[in-house]
């Protein structure tokens, strides 16, 4: 008789890898067992079943999804996609498994949601829809919390009062927070409702991680949501404009610059 134990862990790592190919299109056999921390022969007999499942198909050297488990992505391609992935694995290395945390809308934010540990096993919070698809799909043991309001097309991010009404109560140790642009001053969201609703995230956090690539650095929004001095650290792929560092530096910010391998 099979181990129930054992045959959980493998739901849990196939719905894992499901949710990683959702993310990336693309996942090896040797990045998997890496990221599962099992043998590359268990990461095959996964996809294996996968493939009879009909969701993946098996390709050299890894797996991709079906064309019947593709679904059309929640933010453009914008040339970013291997720096954001890079900024998401790292921060996502902070994330204890029993831990709450926040996490903010956008692509960037998707992508830490989607680098989380599988064994993740805490509470996260988001006004994010794609995110609360991506945790919905993971079927893990960890707790949801979805923040309702008013939909915000663009970023399929939900704010407004409702939103904000929802954040009264709770508390996380730390909000991962990917703002539209940022310079010197400070940061910045495309409309005062978003910003309103991050400000209010990073309120409830007792410390505030800015995940971005460093297009923000050069991107112009109008929404004022903070000035630097709120956040504890920035991971980047590239290091920011000379007077965004300095500015950093004075405001007491940890610079974390993930380059290329």
């Amino acid at each position: 008789m099979s181990d129930p134990r054992a045959r959980q862990e493998g739901v849990e790592r196939r719905s894992w890898i499901l949710t990683r190919l959702r993310s990336l299109g693309f996942l090896s056999v040797a990045d998997l067992a890496r990221e599962l921390g099992v043998t590359p022969m268990t990461v095959r007999r996964d996809l294996h079943a996968l493939e009879s499942a009909g969701q993946v198909r098996m390709v050299h050297g890894g797996a991709a999804l079906t064309p019947g488990e593709l679904h059309t992505p929640a933010f453009p391609e914008d040339g970013h996609g291997a720096g954001r992935l890079r900024v998401a694995e790292r921060a996502a290395t902070s994330v204890d498994d029993g831990d709450t945390i926040a996490v903010d809308a956008g692509p960037t934010a998707l992508a830490l949601a989607g680098a989380l540990r599988p064994s993740f096993a805490g509470s996260l919070i988001t006004h994010s829809m794609p995110v609360l698809a991506l945790m919905a799909a993971r079927r893990h043991t960890s707790r949801t919390v979805a923040l309702g309001g008013e939909l915000l097309g663009d970023r399929h991010a939900f704010v407004g009062p409702a939103t904000e009404a929802a954040l009264d109560r709770l508390r996380a140790r730390t909000f991962f927070f990917a703002p539209s642009a940022v310079d010197a001053r400070g940061t910045y969201a495309h409309s005062p409702a978003e910003a309103s609703v991050q400000r209010k995230l990073a309120g409830i956090a007792d410390e505030v991680v800015l995940v971005a690539t460093a297009d923000v650095f050069v991107a112009s929004a109008p929404a004022r949501v903070t000035q630097l001095a709120p956040l504890h650290r920035v991971v980047t792929d590239r290091p920011p404009p000379p007077q965004v560092a300095a500015a950093l530096r004075a405001a007491n910010v940890s610079l974390d610059v993930v380059g290329c391998s």
